[in-house]
């Protein structure tokens, strides 16, 4: 027998950490692959706001396979296997699928911060991570999402995703809020690294003449600016980006918007800090 508990819907033999992997490749590919078409066939030219990556597709590609392949699926079934994310209730509820996502966000918010912000950013271990690699890339080439050093991805990748899970339960077996939730994710990571931003045309649309307020509101929304500052500054937006509530960094002062590129706060004081190598990515 399986040493994986079923969920009533998946055969025994097919855990669904496992199937919850391979929904997330499939967006995260399929994604990131038509990103990259996009960027072959100069296609959505009025979104695209930064271009500065030099390593292609192709030279990202085996680095992130390897992360995914070597750590995030190991890790995706360990977690399955000791009983602390992929179980529980098969079919979750209307109020308790949203509620779940709610929490796995502001876990991920809480987890991605910490392990960002106070490890990662950490002068000290900045380069004995490996987090440096990650920021020569420029964040203008969608799949550069998961191209860093195996602790950074375990770091910055694995735990805001595994430790919100394990700490609302499992989030169920539900197989739909597990496929939404792992491509979800993988939407947001590619889209913050594509270096596209469909915020930009909006002020010149038909929406951004007539209903600027309107405009503005969904700008907000869906603008990719965050992270893009966190690359080029290296010091803001640890873990405020697309999709995300943002609450650690407007708690400490570090989200994008509220520190000037001096490096102090609107209000005057100083920001915190990083290494200075990752600025001006």
């Amino acid at each position: 027998m399986s040493a994986f508990a079923t969920n009533g819907v998946l055969p025994w033999y097919l855990p669904l950490s496992f199937v919850t992997w391979t929904a997330q490749m499939i967006a995260y590919h399929g994604i990131g692959f038509a990103f990259e078409w996009c960027d072959r066939r100069k296609l959505l030219r009025s979104c695209k706001v930064r271009d500065v990556d030099r390593l292609s597709y192709a030279q990202l590609l085996p680095r992130v396979l390897a992360n995914q392949v070597f750590i995030l699926l190991p890790a995706m079934m360990a977690a399955e296997w000791a009983g602390l994310a992929f179980v529980g209730e098969p079919h979750l509820s209307p109020l308790r699928f949203i509620t779940n996502i709610i929490l796995i966000g502001i876990g991920h918010d809480i987890v991605q911060y910490i392990a960002h912000r106070v490890v990662l950013h950490r002068p000290s271990l900045m380069k004995p991570l490996g987090h440096s690699l990650h920021h020569s890339t420029g964040a203008s080439k969608s799949i550069s999402a998961c191209f860093m050093s195996g602790a950074d991805f375990l770091l910055e990748i694995v735990l805001p995703y595994l430790v919100p899970l394990a700490l609302i339960g499992g989030g169920g077996s539900d197989i739909l809020f597990h496929c939404l939730v792992a491509s979800l994710g993988a939407f947001g990571g590619l889209y913050e690294h594509s270096g596209y931003d469909f915020a930009a045309p909006l002020p010149k649309s038909w929406l951004g003449r007539t209903l600027p307020g309107v405009a503005a509101v969904v700008a907000t929304l869906i603008t990719s600016k965050a992270h893009a500052e966190h690359h080029r500054r290296g010091s803001v937006s640890f873990s405020d980006g697309f999709g995300s509530p943002g609450i650690c960094d407007t708690w400490f002062g570090t989200r994008w918007d509220k520190v000037g590129d001096e490096g102090r706060t609107l209000a005057g004081k100083p920001a915190l800090r990083s290494d200075p190598s990752t600025t001006a990515s």
